[in-house]
């Protein structure tokens, strides 16, 4: 499938059937070679079928960053900004690549970053949950 195609068949999908995803880790590492602020990919991705927000879908994928490993170089910028935009790249291309694989999702941005922090035992901060499954 070509970019475009991908590009134009992504929807955000909110209804998904109740069958298994496959094992996504190849698809995570080749998100998270997007661009990075100075290399530094401060950001993270955690996979998991605990419903850490109020959608029902077989999986979570979400998308943390580690605001201080950016400000350690860039000071209140890098916390603030870059590290905030690289985690969202890395979500932007999860998001084409699980189209590419036949799978469907939506980005959800409205949610309590420390409820969902602590249910997944991290002390990143989140920043986007991407709920997957088929359409």
């Amino acid at each position: 499938m070509e970019l475009k195609e991908v590009i134009k068949k992504r929807k955000s999908i909110r209804v998904f059937k109740e069958k298994e995803v496959p094992d996504l880790t190849k698809l995570i590492a080749l998100a998270k070679t997007g661009p990075s602020a100075g290399g530094i990919r401060g950001f993270e991705v955690i996979a998991t079928k605990e419903k850490v927000i109020s959608l029902d879908a077989p999986l979570y994928l979400v998308i943390c960053t580690n605001p201080e490993a950016y400000a350690k170089r860039y000071g209140d910028r890098g916390r603030n900004l870059y590290s905030i935009q690289d985690a969202t790249i890395c979500g932007a291309y999860l998001q084409l690549l699980l189209v590419e694989m036949g799978l469907a999702s939506v980005w959800i941005g409205a949610f309590r970053e420390r409820r969902v922090a602590k249910a997944l035992g991290t002390n990143l901060r989140p920043i986007a949950v991407i709920a997957v499954g088929y359409a």
